[in-house]
């Protein structure tokens, strides 16, 4: 789906935040530059976010972390295809492809790009049992009572929390429409992780969830992530919870 564009990642990469990493893209003898998080315009172009997450950074979460709520169900008994999944920030719907590969039937993507949403018709129609265009802090009413009628029991946010991505009140909110002993399945940098001082607001967030026993976890997992452009691994922990009660907003 690439045929008409050339991709350049650039000669001297440095050592840059991922927020920051960027790339060029050259169309019709037009080359300008991107940043990977420029999701918009990276989302509207076929292929091309598929392209850069998969071939050249070896982007694994999807995988991963499908892999590993899917095999806790099935240790903990439960059936995978009686799930029903909320993702936020569902992107171009590569977490949802993984998911449903291994028997997920149920899955409601939400993201506040349109070109996400767009990408994912697109690029892997089906899917997803629908998929919302909303900011889950100004959720429309419409929404909000079709969350609720659905009676979900899986909440997933996969890659979308790091620092300037998704708020803390957006996965409240998302975690707070799945019912109680519900799966809650989330991951964060290594690095984030195991902070001591000065830490991400959502992992001092997701701690004192579990101190208050909002969340119970029932599984972790470190893996790589992905590369950087310059070849670099970025490892991240997978998190797997069972949600204990709503927490207050």
């Amino acid at each position: 789906m690439l045929t008409n564009f050339q991709i350049r990642l650039p000669d001297n990469i440095e050592n840059l935040p991922i927020n920051e990493e960027y790339f060029f893209i050259t169309e019709n003898g037009q080359e300008r530059r991107l940043k990977l998080h420029d999701y918009g315009e990276v989302y509207s172009i076929p292929g091309l976010y598929n392209y850069l997450a998969l071939e050249k950074l070896a982007y694994r979460s999807p995988q991963v972390m499908a892999t590993l709520l899917t095999e806790n169900l099935k240790n903990n008994g439960e059936s995978v295809e009686e799930l029903k999944l909320l993702e936020l920030g569902a992107g171009s719907g590569l977490f949802g492809q993984a998911v449903a590969k291994l028997g997920v039937k149920s899955i409601i993507g939400i993201d506040i790009v349109p070109e996400a949403a767009e990408a994912t018709q697109r690029d892997t129609p089906g899917i997803y049992e629908n998929y919302f265009v909303e900011d889950l802090t100004q959720l429309s009413k419409s929404t909000r009572d079709f969350l609720n009628e659905k009676k979900l029991n899986g909440f997933v946010c996969c890659s979308a929390l790091s620092e300037g991505h998704i708020p803390v009140k957006a996965f409240v909110t998302g975690m707070n429409f799945i019912k109680n002993q519900g799966w809650v399945l989330f991951n964060v940098a290594k690095t984030s992780y195991e902070c001591e001082d000065n830490c991400q607001e959502f992992v001092n967030f997701y701690r004192e969830a579990v101190a208050k026993d909002y969340l119970k976890i029932h599984s972790t997992k470190s893996y790589l992530h992905r590369r950087f452009f310059n070849g670099k691994p970025l490892e991240y922990v997978a998190i797997l919870a069972k949600k204990q009660t709503d927490i207050p907003e």
